[in-house]
């Protein structure tokens, strides 16, 4: 069975209420609730069935791999696909550098608004949102009808930012994704294009355990930059964000995501626009 997904994203979401006016630029401290996170929503169907499925999480990449693994899930047997292991195809995104050094790493999944997983206690105000959206647009009209259940401000203002961190689309030639980054507190972004093989389609999810292992890179880049600042002296060792043995873990990890990627370079016809990033361990387009 051939899942035809069109476009899919992957939306930054942070959703803050205030009692009465919000402040200044920092605005996240005086919330009265703040709810964030990463959220992915996927209509698939099959001749007997159709479920409008939702993915969040806590990081971009293991929501991109949860996600992977749900399409993968539901193409394997659609009828059954409520019924799944939840717990371990959750398990099964997480990387060993997730479970020793991002411990509030935390996934759920919901179908047509009724939760099927949540890899930690979950959030209220989450599970109010997706009953209500049932697999549709998280909207600043929705988030203000349904106010009075989530928080008891007297006087609710509300801030809603959803940006989208990786958009995909599945079409006759391939599937095109584009990584929309945040470097230094800018956006900066990137398109990578995966050619279909002869005869075949490739699967999205394929491409999006490609996409993911790219953000983790780009992410474990940045973190380098910030160790490298410190031991360089050009900040306090008191700055150092993370301990000597995630540095170390850290490029364990680099190398892992590294031979992933040149594997899938091998494997596949993939073309970069403008360019591959300077992180990724290939050179040229193929």
């Amino acid at each position: 069975m051939a899942l035809n997904i069109g476009t899919l994203t992957l939306y930054r979401e942070k959703t803050l209420y205030f009692d009465g006016a919000h402040p200044g630029p920092d605005l996240e401290p005086y919330a009265k609730l703040a709810i964030r996170a990463n959220r992915i929503a996927v209509t698939l169907s099959s001749d007997q069935v159709k479920e409008h499925v939702v993915v969040r999480g806590h990081n971009i990449p293991s929501t991109l791999r949860l996600a992977g693994l749900v399409l993968n899930a539901f193409k394997a047997d659609p009828i059954g696909f409520r019924a799944q292991k939840w717990g371990h195809l959750a398990d099964t995104a997480l990387s060993d550098y997730d479970r020793n050094y991002a411990p509030e790493s935390w996934f759920s999944i919901y179908c047509s608004g009724v939760k099927l997983f949540s890899s930690l206690p979950s959030s209220d105000a989450i599970d109010i949102l997706e009953e209500e959206a049932k697999g549709a647009e998280i909207t600043e009209t929705l988030l203000k009808h349904l106010a009075p259940r989530l928080t008891d401000a007297r006087q609710t203002r509300l801030r809603h930012d959803s940006q989208a961190a990786v958009v995909m689309n599945d079409n006759s030639d391939g599937v095109r994704c584009a990584v929309i980054e945040r470097r230094r507190g800018k956006d900066a972004a990137f398109s990578f294009h995966v050619q279909n093989p002869a005869k075949k389609r490739i699967r999205m999810s394929a491409v999006m355990f490609m996409a993911a292992d790219l953000f983790e890179m780009q992410n474990l880049y940045a973190l380098a930059e910030r160790v490298q600042n410190v031991l360089s002296g050009k900040q306090p060792k008191s700055a150092l964000p993370i301990s000597l043995d995630q540095v170390e873990a850290m490029q364990t990890r680099n190398l892992q995501l590294g031979s992933l990627v040149r594997a899938f370079h091998e494997s596949h016809a993939v073309r970069y626009r403008p360019a591959p990033p300077a992180y990724l361990p290939v050179t040229g387009r193929k």
